[in-house]
């Protein structure tokens, strides 16, 4: 178990866990409450030099703006067109225009055509630093322990700031997790002659922060028992569960080495004894060698 990890405190101390609370014992906890939820973008597979589902979305403005002249110069669509990485790296500060043009960009679309729309992405789109089809850069270490989590009968959730119907189409064949358990932010909808429509407004906000806990009580309706994360926006959640595991990307001949938007979550680990994964010493391999693909969980 767990084969792509090196034998270390991290790989033991979630062992460990699993086995107080699936063994005989004062620790044990009954099927239904071993709930399991995992951020997506830099926990489950790379985000950098952007998350895919931006490079997807900056696609879209782009087409958009070529489209519609008038757009070329208002935000988003211009640091779309231009790749203008400092704006869009300095996304915290322009939240208004990104939900925006988040909001844009597929309203009126219904779920099938939008599916249709992602998976071209995946199919034409690869990971412009190395090479490989988007699917391909989940992390190995982190599959394996989603396979762990299910046999020991946890239920096992996606709970990311990012797009739920996005991760949606690849939450199955990438990490065999359904995809009715992907929570994420969502579009509102509308029903209309027999068709849903994707609506310019957010299904109870952004899933991201504050947001994460209350987006996993409104899914599940119970908190995490294990939670996975790499950043900030990951604390709350991880702050809530009762093993917290916290990414840190450090390994930067395999993968990236950067800290940024992840100061507080390494803090808030040191202080509270969360688990830190060490991306350079704990994992023996940080990507499949081949596509993944298995049963859902």
């Amino acid at each position: 178990m767990l084969q792509s990890w090196n034998d270390g405190p991290a790989r033991q101390a979630v062992l460990e866990f699993l086995r107080t609370v699936t063994d005989d014992g004062p620790g044990r906890v009954v099927a239904a409450d071993r709930v399991a939820t995992f951020d997506n973008d830099g926990t489950l597979w790379c985000e950098q030099p952007l998350p895919p589902q931006f490079d997807f979305v900056l696609r879209r403005w782009a087409a958009t703006a070529a489209a519609d002249p008038s757009k070329r110069y208002v935000e988003p669509y211009r640091a779309a067109i231009e790749r203008d990485g400092e704006w869009l790296r300095d996304y915290e500060h322009h939240v208004p225009e990104l939900l925006q043009g988040m909001a844009e960009a597929f309203t009126g679309t219904t779920p099938e055509r939008f599916e249709e729309i992602v998976r071209r992405f995946f199919a034409e789109v690869s990971h412009p630093d190395l090479g490989v089809p988007y699917e391909q850069v989940c992390y190995q270490p982190m599959r394996e322990l989603l396979d762990l989590l299910a046999g020991h009968e946890f239920r096992v959730f996606i709970a990311s700031g990012g797009g739920r119907d996005f991760m949606r189409v690849i939450s199955e064949p990438v990490y065999g997790i359904l995809r009715e358990r992907v929570i994420g932010t969502a579009p509102d909808y509308e029903y209309r002659d027999g068709l849903l429509y994707r609506l310019p407004t957010l299904l109870g906000g952004v899933d991201d922060g504050p947001g994460k806990p209350v987006h996993i009580f409104h899914q599940i309706g119970r908190p995490p028992l294990f939670a996975a994360g790499n950043a900030d926006g990951d604390v709350e959640m991880l702050r809530s569960a009762r093993f917290a595991l916290l990414v840190h990307h450090d390994d930067a001949k395999r993968e990236y080495a950067y800290d940024a938007k992840a100061e507080r979550a390494l803090a808030t680990a040191a202080r509270d004894g969360w688990t830190v994964v060490s991306m350079r010493d704990d994992w023996a391999t940080v990507f499949p060698t081949a596509p993944v693909e298995a049963a859902a969980t």
